[in-house]
C-alpha cells in the first residue's frame, strides 16, 4: 500500500513511524494522518468514484497500523473508520469518515482533556 508505506526524505513522516506515537498522542497523531490520507484521494473522488474503495483500504490499514503500536491506546483495537462520500453546502463532493464507537469515543475523550472551553 504505497500511501501508507513507509516514508521517503520527499515525503512526511506518518505518525505511526514516530517515536512519540504513544499515549493520547498517537490519536492525534492517527488523525492527522487520516487527514492526509483524505486529502490525497479528495480530489479524484468527484471524478473517480471508484478511488473511494483505494481510500476505504488506506483508512483500514491506518487503523490496522496504530493497532499493532506498543504504548498506544486500547481505543484502536477492533475498531474501524468508515468512509462515505457527501456532498457539502456548495455541492461539492468530499470523503467524510464515520469513526466507530470505541474509537469516536477515545476521540472525544482527547479533545475533552483541555475541560470545558467558554
Amino acid at each position: 500500500m504505497s500511501t501508507t508505506s513507509t516514508s521517503t526524505p520527499d515525503q512526511p513522516q506518518w505518525g505511526y513511524e514516530r517515536p512519540d506515537c504513544r499515549g493520547p498522542n498517537a490519536l492525534g497523531l492517527f488523525i492527522d494522518d487520516l487527514q492526509r490520507v483524505l486529502d490525497i484521494y479528495a480530489d479524484d473522488i468527484a471524478a473517480q468514484p471508484a478511488q473511494l474503495y483505494e481510500a476505504q483500504a488506506q483508512a483500514n490499514e491506518l487503523v490496522r497500523r496504530y493497532a499493532a503500536l506498543k504504548g498506544v491506546p486500547a481505543a484502536f483495537e477492533g475498531q474501524s473508520v468508515n468512509l462515505r462520500v457527501a456532498r457539502n453546502s456548495a455541492g461539492s463532493v468530499q470523503l467524510v469518515p464515520l469513526f466507530s464507537a470505541g474509537l469516536k469515543q477515545a476521540l472525544i475523550s482527547l479533545l475533552n482533556v483541555g475541560g470545558p472551553r467558554q
